[in-house]
């Protein structure tokens, strides 16, 4: 298989996100929130509006692509001092299970690493086991748990986990 990760630098190649995110987010949150919640969070974190003001306020965008398909995407900002945010790291459901994610996360660690970070924090949701598992093998360690309100009467209930790049 041949891999490469793309930089979405424009409005317009943001798409490939939202295209993604249209699989992958009703299969992961179908069994972990109540299905009024996932259409809610899909308009308040993929409406366009919403990631082009991001992209405006430097949130660094990348489409891994497998064998010429957009198959995963990551998100990542500048967080606080010498910290940076992972803010997404999805990945189809059929590329699961093939090392995929440990190179998606191999490579923000390395760009945020070469831009001066000396760590990494995300927060995943306290119910999605999988994704769990797969950061705890990754060098992320749990560092606080956090229920935040996002409006509309729904909560995002994480853990939020951080990975030193020394």
């Amino acid at each position: 298989m041949i891999t490469s990760f793309l930089t979405l630098e424009t409005p317009e190649s943001l798409q490939i996100v939202r295209d993604i995110a249209a699989e992958v987010w009703p299969r992961t949150f179908a069994p972990i929130l109540p299905p009024e919640q996932i259409p809610y969070m899909m308009r308040m974190m993929y409406a366009p509006e919403v990631m082009e003001r991001e992209l405006r306020e430097g949130y660094r965008f990348a489409a891994l692509v497998v064998d010429g398909v957009p198959s995963g995407y990551i998100s990542w900002s500048p967080y606080h001092g010498d910290t940076a945010k992972l803010h997404k790291v999805y990945l189809l459901t059929s590329c699961h299970g093939k090392g995929f994610g440990r190179m998606m996360l191999d490579y923000a660690s390395d760009v945020c690493r070469a831009a001066g970070f000396k760590r990494l924090r995300l927060n995943v949701n306290k119910h999605n086991e999988r994704a769990i598992s797969v950061y705890l093998k990754n060098g992320f360690e749990t560092v606080e748990s956090v229920k935040n309100d996002i409006g509309g009467g729904f909560y995002m209930d994480d853990y939020v986990m951080e990975k030193r790049l020394a």
